[in-house]
């Protein structure tokens, strides 16, 4: 009877400490800490379009464990650069219609821009805000390279998903420009 009580209490203990270690995972939370979503709120609240600015921090799991304002920059710099390397892509299979030249231009502007935001990150990084400020601006020279020649003709037609990632990088950079500014 006394081995019985022995072994029912040494499961009981074993299942204790089975579930004591367990217990830390069932406090986990999936997504960003409360504390998190504050700084991303008071960091997109700088920008003009905010919603934007926080579906692309909430978009990277990097943001779960940034800590500062220049760390969640540094995460919207790369969703802009992540929108430059899918444009870029885009304007090549463009590039195959009757104004191949317009779209190639647009695939080197948009190159061109990435390598200004991987710049800009590099700045970031290094707390030197004019700089990446000023490095995100020729990310948006190289942009006025290519949108207003798409618009000036006619007879191109760009699907949906193109005009709407070229919106979102668009307003990301603006987004960028505005925080950087701030920083």
């Amino acid at each position: 009877m006394a081995s019985k009580v022995l072994s029912a209490s040494i499961l009981h203990l074993i299942l204790f400490l089975v579930l004591l270690t367990l217990s830390q995972f069932f406090h986990q939370h999936p997504h960003l800490a409360e504390a998190d979503y504050k700084l991303i709120e008071i960091l997109c609240h700088t920008a003009d379009v905010p919603k934007v600015c926080t579906q692309c921090l909430k978009s990277d799991p990097a943001a779960e464990f940034a800590t500062s304002k220049v760390e969640l920059t540094v995460i919207v710099m790369n969703c802009i650069s992540n929108h430059a390397d899918a444009l870029q892509e885009n304007m090549k299979d463009y590039a195959s219609n009757s104004i191949k030249g317009v779209f190639l231009e647009c695939s080197k502007a948009y190159m061109g821009a990435k390598k200004d935001l991987l710049s800009a990150i590099i700045h970031l990084k290094s707390h030197e805000f004019d700089e990446a400020e000023s490095s995100v601006t020729g990310a948006v020279f190289q942009n006025h390279v290519c949108h207003p020649t798409i618009k000036s003709y006619k007879q191109i037609k760009i699907s949906r998903k193109l005009a709407y990632e070229m919106k979102v990088y668009e307003e990301l950079r603006f987004t960028a420009t505005r925080i950087i500014e701030r920083l």
